[in-house]
C-alpha cells in the first residue's frame, strides 16, 4: 500500500504578538491536517527548514 503525497505550497508571514512572533497558517493547511487553536504542535529543526507536526 502506498502513502498519498500531498504537496501544497503556502506563504505567511511571521507577526509579532506581544512578546513572542507568531505564524498564520492558511486555513486550507488547518483543514488538512485538523488543526484548531488551542492544538499543541510540535517543531522540529532540520538542517535548513523546519517540521512542524500535530502533537498527539
Amino acid at each position: 500500500m502506498f502513502n498519498k503525497i500531498r504537496m501544497a505550497k503556502f506563504k505567511t508571514k511571521l507577526s509579532k504578538w506581544g512578546n513572542s512572533v507568531g505564524l498564520n497558517l492558511p486555513k486550507p493547511l488547518r483543514d488538512t491536517f485538523d488543526l484548531k487553536e488551542g492544538d499543541e504542535i510540535e517543531l522540529e529543526d532540520k538542517e535548513d527548514y523546519i517540521i512542524l507536526r500535530k502533537k498527539e
